[in-house]
């Protein structure tokens, strides 16, 4: 029990002088009522488990950093461990069961539940490289994630008002109702470049894949901070979905909820920004991800669209595609 204690007071207060979570350094701005945060415990968290997770990823960084053969002992031992709960799998970072997700949330809030930092393995491993990681490597990664951010910044105070206001109409609902973190990370530790806890209304976005930056950082970040609210299980547009598909026996088409959140934040921002960026190609088709269970844009195209020109109800564009999708199954 004192030793529970004491770990997590060392954890919040500092996990190394460097790495000490409230240093005014880790903020580094707020928008409306989002804040943003380079938290170098977070970052840290997460490069090892991306090292975890991409093998080639870490056989460069071995060739590359220079490290000595008493930092790289204690970097094999970290990336074991990661890989044996869960990285190769991609467990997800917030929302698995594994000690990453616990060691997620406790970094995100010290409140989190499920967090033992006397019994979690790669807490231990996140202290016994925080010297190493603040000496060699933070200093980069701040780089990285300041630059990321400002470059948002510029963007958001254009144009960020107008697409907010725009998608809380188009949604029906408040994107941030109190208020929201965003933690910019070097490294994500995990195929997907970011993730969102509606439980603790805290985004994680990184700040160094290509496809999460300009213009492109503006859209994702405007889809984060709508999963934690706007498009929420019991939102007015999951509502409607489950109502109409429902009726039709379409429960298993009911995740559609996520492709029309996508194609709604892509389409108003590609709006928005057009007289800067003439051809701009939205984050879900630039990507391809329309496809298999998600072949869903010709009859968004088709369907939800009028709803977004302001055409027909959000209702009657979901009936509309609910009975699409109907008649496509026979």
């Amino acid at each position: 029990m004192v030793r529970h204690l004491l770990l997590a007071l060392f954890l919040i207060l500092s996990a190394s002088p460097a790495l000490a979570q409230d240093q005014p350094g880790n903020q580094m701005g707020s928008w409306r009522s989002v804040s943003f945060k380079s938290e170098p415990l977070l970052n840290l968290h997460l490069f090892i488990y991306e090292l975890a997770r991409d093998e080639h990823f870490y056989t460069a960084f071995k060739k590359e950093s220079g490290i000595s053969d008493s930092e790289l002992y204690l970097f094999d031992a970290a990336v074991r461990d990661y890989i044996k709960h869960g990285a190769a799998r991609n467990v997800h970072i917030i929302r698995s069961n594994e000690e990453i997700a616990d060691l997620t949330a406790m970094i995100l809030s010290d409140d989190a539940v499920g967090a033992k930092p006397d019994s979690n393995t790669l807490y231990d491993h996140v202290q016994a490289l925080s010297t190493f990681y603040d000496k060699n490597l933070w200093g980069q990664h701040r780089k990285s994630n300041l630059e990321w951010y400002q470059s948002l910044e510029e963007k958001l105070n254009i144009y960020g008002d107008s697409i907010s206001d725009r998608l809380e109409g188009l949604f029906g609902e408040k994107l941030v109702v109190k208020k929201h973190t965003v933690n910019v990370v070097y490294k994500p530790g995990m195929r997907q470049g970011a993730t969102t806890s509606g439980r603790s209304f805290q985004s994680i976005i990184n700040s160094t894949y290509p496809d999460y930056a300009d213009w492109f950082a503006l859209e994702m970040f405007f889809h984060e901070i709508s999963h934690a609210n706007a498009v929420r299980r019991e939102s007015k547009l999951q509502k409607i979905i489950a109502k109409e598909f429902n009726s039709l026996g379409l429960g298993d088409k009911k995740g559609i909820w996520h492709p029309i959140q996508f194609y709604t934040v892509g389409q108003v921002i590609k709006s928005e920004i057009s007289e800067d960026v003439k051809n701009y190609i939205p984050y879900a088709e630039m990507k391809g991800l329309y496809v298999g269970s998600w072949d869903y844009q010709s009859i968004l195209d088709q369907y939800w669209m009028p709803y977004l020109d302001g055409e027909v109800s959000m209702e009657q564009a979901i009936r509309n595609i609910a009975l699409a999708l109907s008649e496509q199954d026979g």
